[in-house]
């Protein structure tokens, strides 16, 4: 049996300890520990600060760039396209202020008057199957052939459909599509409102720029979780199909995208920058910035004389601008007039 004395030693001990505890925490340990701990808050403010600092400092340079890049953008691009017939397409219509611009300084660049395609929301949404099935058997009626190949059956509807809009663009002589097979077809994806046209329906072009708009526009905040993610697929499978088909068409072509608070880490530039079956293509943020049309069109430029990459301020770009004749020397100007940040993953924005 245990002594009682082994009990009382024991509660002595822990009182010991406590008291102890107390003093020392109340004293000495306190200063120091109370110390080390504002030493550290003080560090980080002070770091806070100066993040906070940089990127302002960053912003402001980033937008004297912007401003003068928009500025020289008609003399930059005069008579770099002459003839070109070039397709502008958009998956919504918040980035009309953006396709606008770029549609005026095609014009400047000597392009032919560019022709406007919107995909509209029934080329993806769920609640738009019917409208795609119904295409689909108009477009095998009239030229399957306008449709890719899948032999395994595994695209989808909206897939099928949107990989087609390449093919009716394509100025390819070998093509097997009469002019009036494709005024058919377009009429099609007219009259089901997969499309819109600005303007007549397009003929043939040689080039291509994709602008699409923020992820958050082509979300529907009032739909429940399960539509949402169907939507999100549907526009995807959209979007990659369209993109893969023109990579593989080997048009000149560019992916332009507006991407808010400087992040590439959602929407199409991702998916087209992150998988190296679109190589072909040209991509560009900050399509909703000043300078972001005008870095559609260089790239499109680069694209008509063989080159490509990612370009703008998002942290997967390669860099700031297309390296042409006509923009050397256009970052160290930029500079001169209030500096030039490079691209960057800092999240800030540009």
């Amino acid at each position: 049996m245990i002594d009682f004395r082994y009990h009382l030693v024991s509660l002595i001990s822990v009182f010991l300890a406590l008291a102890v505890g107390i003093v020392l925490g109340a004293g000495p340990l306190r200063e120091n520990l109370g110390d080390q701990l504002a030493g550290q808050v003080e560090q980080l403010r002070t770091e806070q600060e100066q993040l906070r600092s940089e990127k302002e400092e960053l912003s402001a340079k980033n937008d004297q760039m912007a401003t003068f890049i928009a500025e020289l953008g008609p003399e930059l691009v005069s008579g770099t396209l002459e003839s070109r017939d070039v397709a502008v397409l958009t998956d919504d219509a918040s980035t009309r202020p953006g396709i606008e611009r770029i549609s005026e300084l095609l014009e400047q660049a000597g392009a032919d008057t560019p022709a406007r395609i919107d995909l509209l929301p029934a080329l993806w949404s769920p609640d738009s199957a019917q409208a795609r099935e119904e295409a689909l058997q108009a477009v095998r009626g009239i030229a399957p052939v306008a449709l890719p190949a899948d032999p395994d059956d595994e695209l989808t509807d909206s897939a099928l459909l949107s990989a087609m809009i390449p093919t009716l663009l394509s100025n390819d002589a070998d093509a097997e599509l009469s002019p009036e097979l494709r005024s058919q077809l377009w009429q099609v994806l007219i009259d089901h409102q997969l499309v819109s046209v600005q303007g007549e329906i397009p003929t043939a072009v040689d080039s291509v720029i994709y602008a699409s708009a923020a992820p958050e526009e082509l979300a529907d905040e009032n739909e429940d979780e399960l539509v949402a993610t169907e939507r999100a697929q549907g526009l995807l499978a959209s979007q990659t199909s369209l993109l893969g088909e023109l990579a593989r068409s080997g048009a000149p072509a560019v992916v332009s995208a507006s991407t808010p608070d400087n992040d590439a880490s959602t929407g199409v530039l991702r998916t087209v920058r992150g998988d190296e079956g679109f190589d072909a293509l040209s991509t560009t943020d900050r399509l909703q910035e000043p300078d972001g049309p005008l870095l559609s069109v260089l790239a499109l430029i680069e694209q008509t004389r063989g080159g490509s990459g990612a370009y703008g301020t998002t942290g997967d770009a390669e860099e700031r601008l297309p390296a042409l004749p006509e923009t050397l020397g256009l970052e160290e100007q930029a500079g001169d007039a209030g500096g030039a940040p490079q691209p960057s993953d800092s999240g800030g924005e540009g």
